[in-house]
């Protein structure tokens, strides 16, 4: 019984501007001369025959669906609405290095988060400007860059292009899709997250124009100042910015790439990526980059790439990655610690 008048009531909700994000005014006034009043209307018609009849974006109706359905749960979408949905809506974005597609099995997929980790100086910083050079130069999709550490640099992405490129147009062009913000706390984070995910929603993204991939470079770099003191509410922080990017990375078909730092338990003891057990459970893949061993006549620009953590991949792969030039070392043989 309980459950009838819930859905009378919900059955009762009429569409109007600010319900979530994406119904405007405009959309309601088109949805409403087609018939579509209520939020059950919504959610059960057929929105590409929608998209169709009132000139609206189908992407933009299936985002609102979305979040309807998430602010409505009594109506349950089906596995086979989801299924179609994913295979509609995944894509794979290759990271200009064979190795590492290899290792990530084709490339970066959208909806999820990808975490790359390693100690400082092991490369996580330029391997995620050289992915952000390829997305944009090679795959003409928008790239968003979150730098927490400053440790952007513009010209190194530059002469990363230039190795791929010698048309000057087609590097302007690639820079130009490329939007740097700057963010050194977890609140200037969350207000760009939240700006982000406003603009998506409204379909909007400024002179970016759509959105592919995102790299916040670092996520540890603004949680751990919070894991002091009052670590109940630096924990709650870093739960919120783990919904914030897993939301965005699945509601808007993004391929989100995050570094951490890694810790050990002892001097002997493995690495492993800092942030603790909550945080595992944000990436969906994980991949630790590590030095290889330098001599003392020159530093190597040598790195490995190791797969902690997979949905696809058995983990223990590793390939080898060249960070100095842009140039990419053919991949080791595979060497999986644990099967399929």
């Amino acid at each position: 019984m309980r459950s009838l008048l819930f859905s009378y009531a919900v059955d009762m909700v009429v569409l109007r501007a600010g319900l979530c994000p994406g119904l405007t005014e405009d959309m309601i006034q088109l949805l409403r001369a087609n018939g579509i009043k209520t939020v059950v209307d919504f959610v059960s018609s057929d929105l590409e025959d929608v998209a169709q009849k009132c000139s609206l974006s189908y992407k933009a109706l299936v985002a609102v669906r979305r979040v309807l359905l998430a602010q409505f749960s009594a109506f349950p979408a089906n596995g086979a609405d989801l299924y179609e949905e994913l295979k509609s809506s995944t894509a794979i974005l290759p990271t200009g290095s064979p190795s590492l597609d290899q290792l990530l099995d084709s490339g970066l997929y959208t909806g999820e988060v990808t975490e790359l980790m390693g100690a400082p100086g092991s490369g996580k910083t330029q391997v995620c400007l050289g992915i952000a050079a390829s997305v944009s130069l090679g795959l003409k999709q928008h790239v968003l860059f979150l730098d927490s550490t400053g440790g952007f640099t513009a010209s190194r992405l530059y002469q990363m292009l230039r190795a791929q490129t010698e048309d000057e147009e087609e590097q302007l062009e690639a820079l130009q899709r490329i939007q740097v913000v700057r963010v050194f706390s977890i609140y200037e984070l969350l207000s760009a997250l939240q700006e982000l995910r406003d603009r998506l929603s409204q379909q909007v993204v400024s002179s970016m124009g759509p959105l592919k991939m995102m790299v916040l470079d670092s996520v540890s770099a603004v949680i751990y100042p919070l894991l002091g003191g009052r670590q109940s509410e630096g924990l709650a922080l870093m739960m919120q910015l783990s919904r914030e990017l897993k939301t965005l990375a699945r509601e808007f078909s993004l391929a989100v790439v995050v570094t951490n730092q890694v810790t050990r338990d002892s001097s002997t003891g493995p690495l492993k990526p800092a942030l603790g057990r909550s945080w595992s459970f944000v990436p969906s893949t994980r991949v630790l980059l590590e030095s290889k061993e330098a001599t003392w006549e020159k530093a190597t620009t040598q790195r490995v790439a190791s797969l902690a953590k997979s949905p696809r991949q058995p983990t223990g792969i590793q390939v080898e990655l060249d960070i100095g030039n842009g140039d990419v070392l053919e991949p080791s043989p595979v060497t999986p610690t644990q099967g399929l």
